[in-house]
């Protein structure tokens, strides 16, 4: 059965080698670029997601982030916690200090997981979230980060349990999910649809793109 954390830690506790062949991988390669992953959420991360959840490349395709529905403030983000029975929260950090009351660091992009079923994924309810911040994109560490969460997911938080996600068509991101063994879903939902977005040229703010449903098949775990 899934369990969800739904409040803030006092310390976020960095992930070890133990979540499966794959994910110990994806954990290694981040720590031998200098990144670490951390699970939990304290008061001084949330406002750091706060902030990044403002970058235009967030904002693009996840503009609820920066919003009241999630980490607009402190006391949204308590909200969001609480919310569909607690969310784990994954951090990517870098410059990473350590003791035994704290943990600090340089947060470089933030991921969750939920309970959250929908009718195009039957199989598969728990929700998996990913972001990257502007300083780690393109430094080609977020397969391995996808990765490294979605094992520990499997293992901390939701045993056995099939994950699925949401993206947007036009997302760089889909590339990254195919590769890790995110699998296409059909659904009935297949038309285009209309988007916020930030593009100057796009009329009414809006432009044209297409949902997307993918699968990871908890087989695929180890």
């Amino acid at each position: 059965m899934a369990y969800f954390p739904d409040k803030f830690v006092e310390k976020p506790e960095p992930l070890e080698r133990a979540i499966g062949d794959k994910g110990d991988l994806a954990l290694a390669r981040l720590e031998n670029r200098g990144f670490t992953v951390a699970t939990g959420l304290t008061r001084y991360f949330a406002g750091a997601i706060g902030i990044m959840a403002q970058q235009q490349h967030i904002i693009e395709f996840c503009p609820k982030d920066a919003t009241a529905e999630r980490f607009m403030t402190e006391a949204t983000t308590e909200r969001f916690l609480a919310s569909k029975g607690g969310l784990a929260m994954f951090l990517l950090l870098s410059q990473v200090i350590e003791n035994a009351d704290a943990l600090s660091g340089r947060l470089e992009g933030y991921a969750w997981a939920e309970y959250s079923p929908c009718d195009e994924l039957p199989n598969n309810p728990i929700a998996s979230i990913y972001r990257i911040g502007a300083n780690a994109k393109g430094k080609g560490i977020a397969k391995d980060f996808v990765q490294t969460v979605v094992s520990a997911t499997h293992t901390l938080f939701a045993p056995n349990e099939g994950i699925g996600l949401q993206v947007w068509r036009s997302n760089f991101a889909v590339r990254i999910y195919e590769e890790i063994g995110f699998t296409h879903q059909p659904s009935n939902n297949t038309q285009p649809q209309y988007r916020p977005t930030l593009d100057p040229n796009a009329e009414n703010g809006l432009m044209q793109d297409t949902r997307l449903f993918m699968a990871y098949d908890p087989s695929l775990h180890d």
